[in-house]
């Protein structure tokens, strides 16, 4: 999948990226963060602008913690019901002790917590404005780290095409090394919180 994706970073560039960021930050599983280092790597080589990328990520990315946010505010009620009602109980007061810190930590240290960060800071009715204003600079952070990681390899591969091929394919599997801990991470936390 992420080889697909990445071949397609040459034209759709910002839009693919703020696409993969938006559904990602709604709890879609796509290789957002893989196909952000190969697209830094594109950067470092020329063949993709640095500041177009990063705004598409991080447009994405805001537009996608906001949707998450307010649909889980709506879904509130329903969020509450049963064995779900205690898991996001305890993870709401998390953010009632944390509140806007613990959102900036999961958008760029801990990002496998930061889509289900989106719905319980809804869910738990932290203002709309905080949120964001946590969430937009660590969306920065966060695009801004990916980015350089693959824009600093792309670099040294700075020429011709057949440099920027090798560039490409050393951000892949740097960007797919991540996505798998990512994956790895999230199923641990996952089970270390509904107690499998």
């Amino acid at each position: 999948m992420i080889a697909q994706l990445t071949a397609l970073l040459p034209v759709w560039g910002p839009w693919l990226v703020g696409a993969m960021a938006f559904l990602s930050c709604m709890m879609v599983p796509v290789p957002t963060s893989a196909v952000l280092v190969a697209a830094g790597a594109l950067t470092g080589t020329g063949h993709l602008d640095l500041g177009l990328i990063g705004a598409g990520a991080v447009l994405g990315a805001s537009a996608g913690d906001a949707a998450a946010f307010l649909l889980a505010r709506r879904m509130r009620p329903w969020l509450m019901r049963g064995r779900r009602g205690a898991i996001l109980a305890r993870a709401q007061a998390l953010i009632a002790r944390r509140g806007a810190g613990a959102v900036f930590l999961s958008r760029w240290l801990v990002t496998p917590l930061g889509p289900a960060t989106n719905y319980v800071a809804g869910a738990a009715g932290l203002s709309l404005a905080r949120f964001m204003a946590a969430s937009i600079p660590g969306e920065m952070l966060w695009a801004a780290l990916h980015l350089g990681a693959g824009h600093l390899a792309g670099r040294g591969f700075r020429g011709d095409e057949a440099a920027a091929l090798k560039a490409l394919a050393a951000a892949a599997v740097l960007a797919a090394a991540i996505w798998a801990g990512r994956r790895l991470w999230h199923r641990r936390s996952g089970a270390a919180i509904y107690g499998a």
